[in-house]
């Protein structure tokens, strides 16, 4: 449906084949809710976006382009929707050399939003601990990179009992879960994983650390095992489609407290 993307600014039909993100994985994305035609929390994704983009070594888009395309794809739209940015290095012939003066290309997609049940939010989620790994790449780490696969086959495992699975790193410590990253709450201070070397760190998360302190909470980035995780106060898990799920069993330990969730969403619907 030629209304639900554009490619470059235009809906025309087809991705040029020979695009390095379509071969190689070689480009980034994020995805964030529009909101009556508007993208909510917009100067935290472009600020994540440019950073994934310099990482990697491609050339950052115009703001403006972006914000225009935007506009243009979503200038009817009413209520909430799923917006997605696709940035690829741009096309080139096979191998992997990167050409001179090559030209990043740009794909906006438009979807549904599907709001989950609030008995996630009220009564809270199961979780499990997955099989598979996080892939470690020090030049990669903390960047939404094309390069999901790890995720797509952890997600692809989660048994019909879990919400999600948690994502272990190599070393065996915590780093996220298939679609959310996740956080853990002792007394006063929120922990997140270390994405050093594998993982994203997403906007939600971006937000919470820079904001945490108006609700009484520091925040922290450290390593964290599965016994440490377990022994959590709370255990929260976030991103920029849901927002804050309170989790209720990993394994056999319980949490009864929702206070965490609701004080993250209410700090989250206060961000513009």
């Amino acid at each position: 449906m030629k209304d639900n993307y554009l490619i470059n600014g235009s809906n025309v039909s087809g991705l040029d084949p020979f695009d390095r993100g379509l071969a190689f994985g070689d480009g980034i994305f994020r995805t964030f809710k529009i909101i009556d035609g508007k993208p909510l929390h917009w100067d935290y994704h472009f600020q994540k976006l440019s950073y994934d983009c310099e990482k990697i070594g491609i050339n950052v888009p115009k703001e403006l382009i972006l914000l225009d395309d935007i506009d243009v794809l979503f200038a009817k739209t009413k209520g909430t929707c799923i917006a997605k940015w696709i940035i690829t290095r741009g096309s080139s012939d096979r191998g992997y050399s990167i050409p001179k003066n090559i030209e990043p290309n740009r794909i906006l997609l438009k979807n549904k939003f599907v709001p989950l049940p609030k008995s996630f939010y009220l009564e809270g989620v199961n979780l499990e601990f997955s099989l598979k790994k996080s892939s470690s790449h020090l030049q990669l780490g903390a960047s939404k990179h094309l390069n999901r696969l790890d995720n797509v086959l952890a997600k692809q495992a989660v048994t019909s009992s879990s919400f999600d699975a948690i994502m272990l790193d190599e070393y065996g410590y915590v780093n996220e879960c298939t679609s959310h990253n996740i956080l853990a709450l002792f007394g006063k201070i929120i922990h997140f994983p270390n994405h050093n070397h594998a993982g994203v760190s997403g906007v939600s998360m971006q937000i919470i650390m820079d904001h945490a302190n108006s609700l009484g909470y520091k925040t922290t980035e450290c390593d964290l095992s599965k016994d440490q995780l377990l022994k959590a106060d709370e255990i929260v898990i976030i991103n920029s489609v849901n927002g804050a799920l309170p989790v209720k069993q990993i394994k056999n330990r319980k949490w009864n407290s929702l206070n965490l969730a609701y004080e993250l969403n209410q700090l989250l619907k206060k961000i513009k």
